[in-house]
């Protein structure tokens, strides 16, 4: 069987996401939502395939992962994103670069392809390298419409896709970030989380960027040991670093490759279930989900081992954020 295409209308899922933003949804709008977002898998799909071609002999892992629909369902209720059918990130693609100079060379290479797909935002616009967000992520996005080049592809014609380019210090701080959300039942990542943990991850971006990436982050006026005092003072409180140093990481997810199921359950423990196809993938995703909507449940994939590195939160992985973060205290 061939892959999903959108069943329904763009102004259908704009009224079943309108009716999900408002919390007086059904199972239909559900459904509608669930179908949308499994359209997707063949954009991806081009895209990972066309940028994991570019990046052979870059040393840069390539990854995708389909946005889970909980999280879709949340972004529009808080208000974080205002209409399904335009929603940017249902798709993505994440690329995790050595350093800044060959993000930034890979990137420039991308915007300049010639493939018809159309860069929907301004070059600058997710730019968060040249203006990093108050939380202290740093990284650039870019959104494409999917545009076909064949009459085969044509069903898909308009879709987005998020492009996510990270360098590997950037990388570090947002899982880990993600990972801290999930040991301090928190949401620091979505500007929601408790101060201390907010301001704590707003200094070990400061202090990284200017200790590794020779640039600034979202406290550019901070003087470097103001800086490392109140880290150490917001430590003292709140032991965010000692949470991350020690959490067991989890060993598995070698040889992971192609599309896998991460489900992480209340224990912390992650269930790896790799998939033979996107569809088979789909209906083992959309079953968990309606069974345990508790879980989180993500599908992601990626070429042999680049699923472990990419989405290290879910492995418990924070060991190069702790080495990075103890050498930028260590010294300027």
């Amino acid at each position: 069987m061939g892959w999903p295409q959108p069943r329904d209308t763009k102004s259908a899922v704009k009224k079943a996401g309108d009716r999900i933003r408002k919390g007086d949804y059904s199972v239909e709008d559900i459904t509608v939502l669930n179908n949308w977002r499994a359209a997707h898998g063949y954009i991806i799909n081009t895209f990972q395939a066309a940028l994991r071609n570019r990046a052979k002999g870059w040393s840069v892992p390539v990854a995708q992962r389909l946005k889970r629909a909980s999280t879709i369902i949340d972004k529009l209720r808080q208000g974080r994103a205002k209409d399904l059918s335009t929603m940017h990130d249902i798709a993505g693609v994440r690329m995790v670069f050595p350093d800044e100079t060959s993000l930034r060379s890979f990137r420039y290479g991308q915007l300049r392809t010639r493939a018809k797909h159309e860069l929907v935002n301004e070059p600058d616009k997710y730019n968060y390298l040249l203006n990093p967000k108050s939380s202290g992520y740093r990284g650039i996005h870019d959104v494409y419409s999917y545009s076909a080049g064949s009459e085969t592809g044509g069903a898909w014609n308009g879709l987005l896709i998020e492009l996510q380019y990270r360098t590997l210090i950037q990388h570090a701080w947002a899982t880990a970030v993600e990972l801290s959300d999930v040991l301090t039942h928190n949401r620091t990542k979505f500007s929601q989380g408790h101060p201390d943990n907010t301001r704590f991850f707003q200094i070990c971006s400061e202090l990284l960027a200017r200790k590794w990436e020779g640039a600034f982050s979202c406290l550019p006026d901070q003087p470097y040991e103001t800086l490392i005092e109140e880290w150490h003072e917001i430590e003292q409180r709140a032991h965010l670093f000692h949470q991350l140093k020690s959490v067991g990481r989890d060993e598995g997810g070698q040889g992971l490759h192609g599309l896998v199921l991460l489900i992480m359950r209340e224990d912390m423990t992650v269930q790896q279930i790799p998939q033979k196809s996107y569809r088979s993938a789909l209906q083992t995703l959309l079953k968990i989900e309606a069974e345990n909507p508790e879980l989180d449940v993500v599908l992601v994939g990626g070429a042999e081992d680049t699923i472990r590195q990419t989405f290290r939160n879910y492995f418990k992985n924070a060991t190069e954020f702790v080495s990075l973060v103890e050498g930028a205290l260590a010294q300027e």
